[in-house]
């Protein structure tokens, strides 16, 4: 009797020992079809960046605790596995009490975790995803070598402070890959049904290098409000201003809505978005804007389960290199 006490004993230990350690993530995908302009049409299974997770934390004393989390990418698709390395993803250490959060790491960016309300789009397709908040954001990702700072809630009121070093952030910018020092504050209240974000970003870059931009100024503003009836507007306005190394100033403009309404399992929604020709030295470079607009429904099969299907069409201007593409798609998703 008592060897097998000792054995279901030993038995429990492993799961005693990681009782405070929670597995989670997402997976995504679907099927879409997508058609660039001048070109026909392909069909796509795509994976939208689905993820998996360990986390967890060890009370320290005094309200104190030390937190920590490894999270990597899990493509649903084999076409692209070199991403899916050990925390590729949001992967940190750090700190947690009533001064508010400290983490040191792979840490997401201000826009990336607390922002992109404006955006509730899942898609591998540019059209099927407002720009605003990806393809042409240089944020909306992972400082690679960064420490980040949240404070507490103030009465509805909640700051963040990033700095990250030596920075590679994969972005469309050309040059960032040659980038030295990187600083974000954001900005938030929440009060009801209303929710507004800010995010300022000064990124500096190593001087001299061919084709390098001197530094960058990205801001960022999102403002919603859900009623009581259903119905969620939000809206986005976003600046970035370019200096590169031989002193010329670029300024890019975006803006978007969205608008969503519940109706029991069913979410109908809707997004435009725009961009505005991009001034060199306060001059328009003419038809380099765009406009975008997509429209779908999800219908949520269980509490971590979505179904949905999206159309969208994105309209670059002539001058601005890249062709109109119009797609459709059909999307699902699981949280766990």
């Amino acid at each position: 009797m008592n060897k097998k006490l000792i054995a279901l004993v030993l038995a429990a230990l492993p799961a005693a020992a990681m009782a405070d350690v929670t597995i989670f993530g997402t997976l995504k995908a679907g099927f879409e079809n997508v058609k660039d302009k001048g070109s026909s049409s392909v069909n796509n299974v795509a994976d939208f960046g689905s993820r998996i997770g360990f986390k967890g934390n060890e009370d320290l004393g005094n309200g104190l605790k030390a937190i920590w989390q490894i999270q990597s990418r899990a493509s649903l698709t084999g076409d692209d596995t070199t991403r899916n390395t050990f925390g590729s993803r949001n992967t940190f250490i750090g700190l947690q009490g009533g001064f508010g959060k400290v983490r040191l790491g792979n840490v997401s960016d201000y826009a990336d975790s607390d922002m992109a309300i404006v955006n509730p789009w899942e898609s591998e397709a540019a059209a099927l995803q407002l720009e605003i908040g990806n393809n042409r954001s240089p944020l909306d990702t992972r400082l690679k070598n960064s420490v980040r700072y949240d404070s507490p809630n103030f009465g509805g009121f909640d700051f963040s402070l990033q700095h990250g070093v030596n920075e590679a952030r994969n972005s469309t910018i050309v040059g960032d890959s040659d980038n030295r020092r990187v600083n974000i504050v954001g900005l938030g209240y929440t009060a009801g049904g209303l929710t507004a974000k800010y995010v300022f970003a000064r990124a500096d870059f190593r001087n001299g290098a061919a084709n390098d931009l001197d530094n960058t100024r990205y801001q960022r503003a999102e403002v919603g409000y859900n009623f009581d009836f259903g119905l969620g507007l939000v809206g986005a306005y976003s600046q970035n201003n370019d200096k590169e190394v031989d002193g010329s100033k670029i300024k890019d403009r975006q803006a978007a809505v969205t608008a969503t309404y519940a109706v029991g399992a069913f979410t109908p929604k809707f997004s435009y978005g725009k961009g505005w020709d991009t001034k060199s030295a306060g001059v328009s470079a003419p038809d380099t804007g765009y406009d975008q607009w997509i429209v779908g429904v999800d219908y949520a099969l269980s509490k971590r389960t979505t179904a949905g299907v999206s159309f969208g069409k994105l309209d670059n201007d002539k001058n601005y290199g890249e062709p109109d593409q119009r797609a459709a798609g059909v999307q699902m998703i699981h949280q766990f």
